[in-house]
């Protein structure tokens, strides 16, 4: 709970001085609730592993702050650890501590399938319980891993911002490349 007072309406979720009334000016009928204390990563928008206000992949209002998913993309409101988004899809890691297997292989094979230079197990990208978010290649893939067109061999920290690609080569050989990643659980 606020400590100063404030009020806000779960409809809409506007903030109103303690002295507003009892209902929302906005919305007729809804009753406002004290406003409750935002504190950590992602303060103004749901702490770390909670739902936010603002949904993390289409910036849509929520309509009511009991939703845990977005009703106009449906996705999860809980913003996840990371996002790699490559064209044929999104690799999601939705909590820190967690890893995923990138390649023709396994849950995000389909993004990989059309990648002949892309191998069955390519790399993991992982999230450490402290946020930092990384990309390990797998040592048997020969066609490289990148982090910004820079080769690595080893586990390497990525941050918001950073481009993957799996797969060196020009033209038609060139393998996938993310757009920017993104953190959204670190999204203040």
């Amino acid at each position: 709970m606020s400590d100063d007072g404030e009020l806000w309406c779960p409809r809409g979720a506007e903030r109103y001085p303690a002295g507003a009334g009892y209902f929302c000016p906005r919305h007729p009928g809804v009753e406002l609730e004290p406003a409750r204390v935002q504190e950590g990563p992602g303060a103004g928008g749901g702490a770390a592993g909670e739902p936010r206000a603002v949904c993390w992949a289409c910036g849509a209002r929520t309509t009511d702050v009991r939703n845990d998913t977005c009703t106009a993309c449906h996705e999860s409101l809980v913003p996840p650890a990371l996002v790699i988004a490559f064209p044929a899809g999104r690799v999601v890691l939705p909590r820190r501590g967690t890893t995923a297997e990138l390649g023709r292989a396994g849950e995000y094979g389909r993004l990989f399938a059309r990648y002949p230079n892309v191998s069955r197990r390519h790399a993991t990208a992982g999230v450490d319980e402290d946020g930092t978010a990384w990309l390990e290649p797998v040592p048997e893939a020969p066609n490289g891993t990148f982090v910004n067109d820079r080769e690595i061999h080893g586990r390497e920290p990525v941050r918001p911002g950073d481009r993957i690609r799996f797969a060196a080569g020009h033209g038609a050989r060139t393998g996938p490349v993310s757009a920017p990643i993104s953190q959204p659980d670190q999204a203040r």
